[in-house]
């Protein structure tokens, strides 16, 4: 059965996979990165999210629901969780600390919706009821970025602020 569902998984899902496991991984130790490329995983993780609530069957308003009750809990847990870059404005970049936070992240959200498609698609419960919970994954994955951009700018700003009074 396992070669069955491994062999049913369209290639886009082992591509995203191999993208996330790499990204994840390479957060392990600290590095540069410029600001543009800070955003990449941000904003797949909003875009997926944003698609898992369009493509929901079933009632919208339902799906809509529990899209933002994931959504609200991902972004408390995006402000709180995700280690903050140091920046450099100069260079137009961030300094990324090691952390296994983004890996594990990155897993626990793939391997939620992928769980959630296999026994949806292997009709192990109502397929229904699995889609909300999917729907409550993709909001937890936008919410996550979404809250960790926020934090982000802000701290971005606050960092910029105080460069400049310290020029003065």
């Amino acid at each position: 059965m396992i070669l069955a569902v491994l062999s049913g998984t369209p290639l886009w899902v082992y591509a995203l996979f191999a993208y996330l496991l790499q990204a994840g991984a390479q957060r392990l130790r600290s590095r540069r990165v410029g600001l543009g490329r800070l955003w990449a995983a941000p904003a797949l993780f909003v875009a997926w999210g944003l698609a898992g609530l369009a493509g929901h069957p079933g009632p919208f308003a339902a799906t809509l629901a529990c899209w933002l009750l994931g959504a609200a809990l991902g972004a408390l847990i995006g402000r709180r969780l995700e280690p903050a870059p140091l920046f450099d404005h100069a260079g137009r970049q961030a300094l990324l600390p090691a952390s296994a936070v983004p890996l594990l992240r990155n897993l626990a959200i793939f391997g939620a919706h992928y769980l959630l498609h296999v026994a949806a698609a292997l009709a192990w419960a109502p397929s229904l009821a699995l889609m909300r919970w999917d729907a409550a994954v993709s909001g937890l994955g936008a919410g996550y970025f979404a809250g960790w951009a926020l934090g982000l700018v802000r701290r971005r700003i606050a960092h910029g602020a105080a460069v400049a009074g310290a020029a003065r």
